[in-house]
């Protein structure tokens, strides 16, 4: 399992250093890129909902925000039932770019699973939809998250830093 797990990391990894390549070619940071996403699967959003999802304070959004709006990626509009509100949402430009860039990542994923026979994808698949329930499920168990990383000793077996995917390489 502890192949798993370090093959898991690699590809979060990877994804990471995926999506920092699309930032710096869109001429946005990562976290601007994050909320482009949120804004593509979850549609139009307060500034504080946003603020909520990507773990910023409300006026770092605000400059986020503007900084997506100067691009042309995002826009505000009046909230249509709080009028004290706004919304931010993408532009038609930004909608394009999110769906390129997702194209490409389907594209990339789907080339390097090509070989495959239909049945390892299908089993590969719930796998992962496996790996991300667990993965969410212990997200949303901030005590257990916050014991065992307040009560964490060294332990000898402990994975070394920089070394857990090159371990799992050689496995």
């Amino acid at each position: 399992m502890d192949q798993v797990a370090a093959r898991v990391r690699k590809v979060v990894g990877a994804t990471e250093i995926y999506r920092r390549a699309v930032a710096d070619s869109l001429g946005v940071s990562d976290i601007e890129l994050i909320t482009l996403s949120e804004l593509w699967y979850h549609g139009a959003r307060t500034p504080s909902a946003l603020a909520e999802r990507i773990g910023l304070a409300s006026p770092s959004v605000t400059a986020l925000v503007d900084r997506l709006e100067h691009a042309g990626l995002a826009s505000r509009r009046r909230h249509p039932v709080d009028r004290r509100s706004v919304l931010v949402e993408l532009t038609t430009t930004g909608a394009a770019t999110l769906r390129a860039m997702f194209n490409m990542f389907s594209s990339d994923v789907a080339a390097a699973v090509r070989i495959e026979a239909p049945e390892h994808i299908a089993v590969f698949n719930q796998l992962l939809e496996q790996i991300a329930g667990a993965l969410l499920a212990r997200a949303a168990d901030r005590p257990t998250i916050d014991a065992t990383l307040r009560n964490t000793a060294p332990h000898p077996e402990s994975v070394t830093p920089g070394t857990a995917v090159a371990d799992a390489d050689h496995e």
